[in-house]
């Protein structure tokens, strides 16, 4: 299932040249790429801002913000996305997972 991109350019005003190079920007195919990459690694990148990076329950998604109604985090949802992200990617290298998991906590 792919990322929901609807509304990603309501919120983004800046200057009269960088909107114009943003708004031109293909979402579906950065998407695509992403995707692509990431499968070429091993890494699994759907889903990412679904699953709650806690506990791993993959909830429904409803606006910017992720509420797991398992354990009971309210994040930011895509950066709830980039620390599911990072988890593969480390435990994808070999490990290190470990590492990430205690600074995510505030242990290292």
């Amino acid at each position: 299932m792919k990322e929901d991109l609807t509304g990603i350019r309501d919120n983004f005003d800046r200057s009269k040249e960088l909107n114009k190079r943003f708004h031109s920007l293909p979402f579906r195919k950065l998407q695509e790429i992403v995707e692509y990459k990431a499968l070429l690694e091993g890494i699994e990148v759907r889903n990412t801002s679904k699953t709650c990076h806690r506990c791993g329950h993959v909830a429904k998604l409803n606006g910017r913000e992720f509420r797991c109604p398992k354990c009971g985090l309210v994040y930011n949802r895509d950066l709830n996305a980039c620390i599911n992200i990072a988890r593969r990617v480390m435990s994808s290298a070999g490990g290190g997972a470990w590492l990430l998991n205690r600074q995510m906590r505030g242990m290292a």
